[in-house]
This record gives structure tokens, sequence and C-alpha cells, in this order.
């Protein structure tokens, strides 16, 4: 029996007729032989079941041998609670355990708990934990468990049922009476003297329902004690045992299947093993907190809900039905089959319920004229009702064999009616005309008709074909019109727009062309027989797959492109109480909207209803969770905040689920992993995430949830964890990586200089070889040559006489080959120089002056100022060329003055500047930058360009003359091509 406390009594709203039930049994996974079921805090169930403790999330059942990592005391449960965040667990032979934010608490034996059977938990309002068992009752005192036995009122004995008052209070249930505390106390009184009694139920009015054996079912009253009977009336069918819930229904077993009660307490729907009942009887009863109703039976679990749809019931064997509203929210039910000598007539169904049967059978069509009247196309008659009078008129005997397959009235009070195998007739004050006089009309039967309020006439054919009256014209639509909904089986139009229905989909006449109509996914409305647009702008579908409810701001919203326009709709299918498929020949139209509002549907099998205004909501948000975290080794169950992966861990698979119980099968998902996704990943109706080739570092699983209509979890359930780097993931790893790198770069690029090095010195001793080889060639030839011609010149010149004018010109001649002579030997020395003095500047400049020195008797004077480094060997060698002409220029026109040279190492310049105190250079020669017929200063200027440098010459008259050579350090990715230092060995400095 029910343990509930007061604060789960819901005074809500009675059970309609439009239930549910479903079933789970062990081939699904689901329990048998459940003691308790309870639900926590986030909305997931929990069963205690001789075989052990499971769960339930709407989807997929679970047993469980242990709860946020902590193991049960036993496989073997017996009741299971929740209050609050805590979930108690009762265990066949002893023990209790008490579980609550991952952490547990264990009582046994040595806490007070005995080694029997712990049935129910209760707590009171104000806190105090109760359990029943064989040993009766206990009540939580700090740590220990106290026994309620003698000295508080109650006698020895086991009990196994009890309830939490509304006011705070107990009432137990003994073998010998009722026993009742105050709110909130261990002490308790005999309120009621009564053997036999087996238990109770608290009702929403605070009353218990209690029952036994001897005295039948009464209700007792823990207020004044007074005790009333209670009557049963449910076909004497006999009562194998009973649960009151939160809306004051009773439920109870009946031997071969479960009743529920109306407020009368007779029955309002049985539900069978035939019917999909799984098993007999319930044992335990639990209401969940989207309202839906849980029946534990000997072979599984079952629940039962309200759905937005309510079907009514139907007479027995009435297989074709249609629906025509009437006044007041009244309807009509027609039959048109029938099976043997069955003849269903034609129901009238008041608001209230009420029905009345009528005259009319087999209606084929039905029709509701704009001032209430309702038409009805029977077997042999044309039937009016205007309220309860109804008035007929008989068919023409050509037409008695055929029905009629739709009607339509328009605005001048003429019923237009399509005939089988006759086309279009039109009636009117008893004159039935074919095609109402129109010769131009076609001669085909129309699937449907409309007559709209604007005066129009529109007649729906086969094969996409329409045709419109209209200011009496005819007009005729086909598939070059934009129209393919194949056949046209519903029209409707109360606004601007002309709403059709068909096989293939259904479109919107815009005034020149139709426009498909399709779902957000771009997929067509098939067989749509029925079309309603509401008062409040609202288009209703009924296709064969249910209804679909399209809101007037998706309507306006619509995306029209080549293939129509697509719309936000919402579905009510078989998961809503839909049952059965929807007419798409006749009768016509499958949907209708009563004068109440309500829209009503009917299919081959039912008759049902909703009201648009009040569709059945759940504002309950699911709760989602995390349940579980696999890796290529290894699963962590419910993983907490903080879990450390091993290295390597680069594929995962996440579990999660939410608590969604009414309709499960639209619960849609949506996940992340921080550190990874930058945004939500849509996971629709799937449970689980898998991701791949994972780095390590830390991440974070987040995972949302929404239920049925939409409405989202408010925080997410997330697990945060860390994967670890292996070796070569770390930084320091990565690190040296990177400085292995850049050493192995580093000694490339040394390679590659010292390579390029290697070459230049190749290139430049090659040019050295071939420098002397030209340099000796010059001197054992042309320069001796030379010097023969002028020993010969001078002997020619010695035997002619003194004063012949032509020693004159001679001695010109011997002078101008003295020149050649000196010009020539300075070629020689630059030839030379390179190969003599690449090895080290200062000193090959040094024995250049040196040697000047002597033989000018000129002094010299060299300063060298920085770290001297060696050059590059082709800058070295123009400097060495400059630097030597220099002090030739200096020694031989400085007038005397000593000569002074100076070299100047930085890090980033090498200058070398030649000094003397001599007569200085003419201006023109400055300007000009050479002397006519000599080259020196060209030259100098040449070598400085190609040595990457620059040469300024600076000179006054009278004031000396400064030679300054300066060449910078180039780009690094210049000094393969023509590098400035070379670094001199230590051993060398």
């Amino acid at each position: 029996m029910s343990c509930a406390g007061a604060a789960d009594i819901d005074h809500g709203a009675y059970w309609r007729s439009g239930l549910l039930q479903t079933g789970w049994s062990k081939k699904d996974g689901a329990p048998s032989s459940v003691f308790s079921m309870t639900q926590d805090s986030a909305g997931m169930i929990w069963f205690a079941a001789s075989d052990g403790l499971y769960h339930f999330d709407g989807a997929r059942f679970e047993r469980t041998d242990q709860i946020d990592g902590h193991k049960l005391l036993s496989p073997v449960t017996m009741c299971v609670d929740a209050f609050g965040d805590q979930l108690w667990v009762g265990y066949q032979y002893g023990g209790v355990s008490v579980f609550e934010h991952g952490a547990v608490r264990h009582y046994r034996q040595a806490q007070g708990v005995p080694e029997v059977t712990i049935q129910h938990f209760g707590k009171m309002p104000g806190g105090m934990m109760w359990f029943s068992s064989g040993k009766g009752m206990h009540w939580l005192d700090g740590a220990m468990w106290r026994h309620a036995g003698a000295a508080d009122g109650l006698p020895d004995g086991p009990t196994a049922a009890f309830n939490i008052l509304p006011d705070g209070g107990m009432v137990v249930y003994f073998p010998d009476g009722l026993y009742q505390s105050a709110p909130n106390s261990h002490r308790f009184r005999r309120v009621l003297q009564q053997e036999g009694v087996e238990g109770g139920e608290l009702r929403p009015d605070g009353t218990l329902l209690i029952n036994s054996q001897q005295h039948g079912m009464q209700i007792f009253n823990p207020v004044t004690a007074a005790v009333a009977p209670f009557a049963l009336h449910n076909g004497h069918l006999p009562m194998m045992g009973y649960a009151s819930d939160r809306r004051g229904a009773l439920w109870v077993s009946v031997g071969n299947g479960i009743q529920l009660l109306d407020r009368e307490q007779r029955p309002l729907k049985t539900f069978t093993p035939a019917q999909g009942l799984v098993g007999k009887g319930f044992g335990s009863m639990l209401d969940d907190r989207e309202g839906n109703m849980w029946l534990a039976t000997e072979a599984g679990i079952n629940r039962v809900r309200e759905t937005r749809l309510t079907s009514i019931d139907l007479p027995v064997g009435m297989d074709a039905p249609s629906v025509v509203a009437g006044n007041d929210g009244a309807i009509w039910v027609n039959n048109l089959f029938t099976q043997g000598n069955l003849r269903h007539p034609t129901i009238s169904i008041a608001a209230d319920g009420t029905r009345s049967n009528t005259s009319m059978v087999r209606v084929s069509a039905s029709y509701r004229q704009a001032d209430g009247s309702a038409w009805f196309a029977a077997d042999r008659a044309l039937w009016r009702w205007q309220g309860a009078r109804a008035q007929s008129w008989n068919k023409p005997a050509a037409l008695l064999d055929n029905d009629v397959q739709a009607m339509a009235m328009d605005t001048q009070g003429t019923l237009w009616l399509s005939i089988i195998r006759h086309g279009i007739y039109g009636f009117r004050d008893g004159d039935w005309r074919p095609r109402n006089g129109r010769d131009d009309l076609p001669r085909m039967t129309a699937v449907s008709l409309l007559a709209d309020t604007k005066g129009s006439v529109w007649f729906g054919y086969t094969q996409n074909h329409l045709a419109r009256l209209e200011n009496d014209r005819i007009r005729q639509f086909g598939a070059e019109d934009g129209l393919a909904v194949g056949n046209v089986l519903a029209m409707s139009r109360r606004g601007e727009r002309l709403w059709l229905g068909g096989e293939l989909g259904a479109a919107y006449f815009d005034g020149r062309r139709f426009v498909a109509l399709r779902d957000s996914n771009g997929n067509h409305f098939r067989g749509v027989s029925g079309i309603v647009e509401t008062a409040d702008g609202e288009l209703w579908l009924h296709d064969a797959d249910g209804l679909v409810r399209i809101a007037a701001r998706d309507l306006a919203a619509a995306v029209v492109d080549a293939d129509g326009a697509r719309v936000a709709s919402e579905r009510f299918d078989y998961l809503d109480g839909h049952d059965g498929t929807p007419s798409q020949i006749r009768p016509l139209p499958t949907l209708v909207a009563g004068s109440d509002g309500k829209l009503w549907y009917f299919t081959t099998s039912t008759v049902g209803w909703i009201d648009p205004a009040h569709i059945q909501r759940n504002p309950l948000a699911p709760t989602p969770a995390v349940t579980a975290l696999r890796t290529a080794g290894r699963v962590y169950l419910a993983p907490a905040a903080g879990l450390a992966l091993p290295a390597h861990t680069d594929n995962l698979e996440f579990d999660f689920t939410a608590a969604a119980l009414t309709i499960p099968e639209r619960v849609r998902f949506r996940y992340r992993l921080i550190g990874l996704d930058s945004g939500w990943r849509e996971a629709g109706a799937a449970r689980q995430a898998f991701y791949t080739n994972l780095g390590p570092g830390d991440y974070r699983f987040e995972v949302m949830a929404a239920n049925e209509d939409g409405v989202w979890s408010s925080t997410a359930a997330a697990t945060a964890f860390r994967i670890a780097p292996s070796l070569t993931q770390t930084v320091w790893f990565r690190l040296g990586c990177g400085l292995a790198a850049v050493a192995a770069l580093w000694l490339l690029y040394r390679w590659r200089v010292a390579a390029a090095m290697a070459r230049v010195g190749e290139r430049l001793q090659e040019r050295a070889t071939e420098r002397e080889r030209i340099a000796r060639t010059l001197h054992d030839t042309f320069l001796q040559s030379v010097q023969a011609l002028i020993l010969r010149f001078d002997v020619i010149k010695k035997r002619l006489p003194a004063a012949d004018p032509v020693q004159e010109q001679i001695e010109q001649a011997l002078k101008a080959a003295d020149d050649v002579i000196i010009e020539g030997r300075d070629q020689l020395m630059d030839l030379r120089i390179a190969s003599a003095y690449v090895g080290d500047l200062r000193k090959a400049l040094a024995d250049v002056g040196a040697q000047l020195e002597a033989q000018h008797g000129v002094a010299f004077l060299m300063d060298v100022s920085g770290t001297p480094r060696k050059l590059a060997p082709d800058v070295q060698i123009e400097a060495f060329a400059i630097g030597r002409e220099a002090l030739v220029n200096a020694f031989r026109h400085g007038g005397g003055s000593p000569v002074r040279m100076a070299l100047d190492y930085t890090a980033l310049t090498f200058t070398m500047s030649i000094t003397d105190s001599g007569p200085g250079i003419d201006a023109t020669v400055l300007a000009a930058q050479h002397r006519p017929g000599h080259w020196g200063l060209v030259g100098m200027r040449e070598r400085a360009d190609r040595a990457g440098g620059t040469l300024d010459i600076i000179s006054a008259p009278g004031a000396g003359t400064q030679v300054r050579l300066t060449i910078g350090v180039r780009m690094p990715g210049e000094l393969f091509k023509k590098p400035l230092f070379r670094r001199t060995p230590a051993k060398a400095a």
C-alpha cells in the first residue's frame, strides 16, 4: 500500500477518457515481481524487485548493483523510496542504505536495523524518517534506528502498511486496528479497533480508504475517527487489490485486468492483457511528476498516460465512421458500411456526452450549413436537421443505388452534391437538377466540394483537376497551374487563401498559382483528407500519419522557393493517441471544426477530438545526466568531475540520458565537448556521443535535453576530465624536439656556410693561380721585352751625337717606357697580392706600408681598434687592393707627410681609413672622380662596390687627403653569397 506523504497529494483534474497504455516485460529489460517504485529528484523511476534494483529513464530499463560507484548491501531489494535528493533502499534480509550526492550511508544491525524484510519508508514533514518491517515500526534517531513498541503505544508484531497524514502525523495498520500519532511524533494511540484491516490509501480530501475481508471497503476520517462504508460500482467484478492516485481516482485489480473508476466509482477505463496490459493485476502503483500512472504487475511494468487526442467509444462494428458538427458543441457520428444485418444509425452526441440514435443509416456524406443546420446524404434520402427538427427528401429513383460523395451549399441556398457515377447535382426545395443546369461543368464525379463565403463554388476532382464557379463563369485548373496534390480530397477557405489537400500533399492558391506546402525538412504531407483553418489563423491538416498543426506565425514565416512553401509544424500521431487510417475515398472530409472550437477527426477505426485552445503540454524540463564514459579499455559509470584518463586515450564514447517519461520517443539532446567543439551538436533522439583523435588536455563534456514540447533543461549535465599526455606529447618533449630542430638547422647552416666558404676559397684559389700565371707571363715576356727595347733604345741614344735633336725625342720615349714598366709592375703586384695576403688583412697592409716607408723615406703609422676579425675572402681581397692603392697614392703624392692607416672593427661595420697631410687632390679631379689618363680612383670605387661597401675620398687644397672604406654586415641570407666576417680562431687572435 502507498505510504505517500501529504506533499504528494494533488487535487488535479480527473482522468480524461483519452488514455494510452504501454507495457514492458522481461524481453524489454523490465523487472517483474516489483515490490516498490519511486521517482527521484531527477525524474528517474526506481524499482525494487526480487532480482535487484532497476531504474528507468523512459527509454531503457537498467539493473544496477551500485549507485554512484557505491555497491548495494544486497541484490535482493524490497523497498526503494526517494525524499528530495536522497534515495533510500531496503533489503529483504535487513539493512538500509541511503544514497545522496555521490555518497552512501549503510545501516545494519549495529545501527538498530533488524535482520528482517524492510517493507516501506516514510518521512514526516518535520523530517523524521520511518520504515516498516517484519518487526514493526522503526524511526531514525540521529545515527540509530529506534523501535516504536509498547512504550510508544504500538503493539508488538509485524506491520507492512502505514500512511503519512496531511497534518504530519501517521496512521499504522496492525491486525487489531489503526494506530495514529501526533504530527512529527513517535507516540501512538489506537484510533480504530477493528480486526482484519489490511491497509489503507490516502485520498485527496485527507480521508483514508481502508479495506478488510470482514468489513469490506470503508472510509476512515483521521480527524474524527469516523468510519463509513464505501461502495464500488464496477460490475460486481472481484477486487484483488486497489490504490488511490493523486487525482482521487481509484485503480482496482479485478483478477484479469485493471479498472480505472470514475468519480462515482464506475469503470471509466479497463485495461486487459488483450489490450496490451503486461500481467493481470498490479502489486504497486506510482504517480510520476509528469502525470503518468505506473503499475507494476507480476509480469512487468505498465504506464498509463493521457493522450493529447481524445477518442470516444464507438458501438461495436462501427468501422467506417464520419463526423459532422452540430450546435452547442454537439456532433453527429455517422456510419457508412454495414456488416450483415448490423446497420448502425447516425448518433447524436451532446456536449455533455449524452447520446441518442437517429433513424438515418448508411450516411455517406454530411455537411454543416452556416446557420447550424446539418445535412446528411443517407441510404435512400437526403436529410436536414435544424436543432431537434428533421426533414427528409427521397432520392430520385435513378440515384438510389449510388452514394453521395460530397456536399456544399452556396450563398444562394443551393445545395451542390457530387454523386458517384452521376456527377454534380443541384438541390433546392426538393428539386434535383443534373449539373445544376451548368453544361460547362466537367461531367466527372467530384471528390470534394467547397462553397466559400465569397460566392464561389469549388469542385475537386482526381488527378490534379480543379474547377471554380465564380461570377457565372467556370475556370478549370490543373498541373499547368502548379496543382500537384493528386486526388483533391479536402478543401478549406476561411481567409484569403484556398487550401487543398490530396493524396500527394497539401497546397494553397495564391490567386495565380498553387503553391505546395511542405514541412521544415522539405517533406510533403501525405494523404491529406481534412483541412481546417481556425479563427486564430492556425492551419490543421489530417493526413495519413495523424494531425498536423501549423501556427499562424509559422505560416507567416513560411519560406517560399521553387519547391513550394516550407513551414514549421507540430505533429500529433500514434504517440498522441491517433489510431487507424483516415479515409482516402469517402466519407470526406476527415477533419471538421465543432461549434465549440474543438476539432473532430475520424479514421477507419476511431473518432476523436482535440481542443486547439487547450492542448495538453508538459512544462517540466527533463534533467539530463551523463551515465558513462567509455574508452577502449575501460568504462567509467557516472563519471565524476576531475577524472584523469591515461595517455594515448584518443577515442571516447559518452552515454547520457534524461528522465522524460511521457513521450520519451520525442526527447531531443544536444551536446558539446569544451576543449574541442566550438558550439552545440544536435544529437536528435540518440543518447550517445563519439569522439575520435583527441589529444591530451583538459575537457568538459556537457549535454542538455528537451522534452516532447521542446522545453529544454535549464542547466547542462557535465563531466570534466583530463587526458594525460604521453612522453612524446609533453611540453618538454616538444621543446626538446624544437631545440633539436633548431640545433639541426644551425648545424645545417654552419655546414652550408662552410661549404659555401670552401667553394669561395676554391674559386679564389683558382683566380689566384690564374693571376699568378698571367703575372709570370707578363713578367717573363711582355715586361722583359719592353725592358729589352728600352736597353736597345738607350744604346741607340748613346751612339747619336749629343746635339742631335733626336736625343730629346728618344729621351721622352724612354721616360714613357719607364712609366709603362712601372704601371706594368703595379699591375703585376695587383695580380699577385690576392694570393700573397689572403690570410691576414691587417698584416698584409702593414707589410705594404713598411715597404713604402722604406722606399719613400716617409713615416708610416697604423692603428687597429675593436676586435680584429677575418673578412670573407672576396671582401678581404677588395679591401686589401683598395688599401694598397690608397697607401701608394699617399706615399707618392702626400708631400712627404706621415701616412696614417686606421682599421676599426665593430659588431656591424668594418672601416678602413688612410690619411696624409699633403697638398691634397685637385678639385677638378675630385669632381670628375678620376685623374685624366689614370684609373686608380675609379678602380678603388669599383672594388668598394663589389665588396658591398662605400668609398669616401675627403680632400681639400693644402689640407691633405683621407680615403675611407666602410663595409656593413650583410643580411643573413646573403652570407652564403658574399659573407663579410669569418671568426678568427683563438690561437690566431
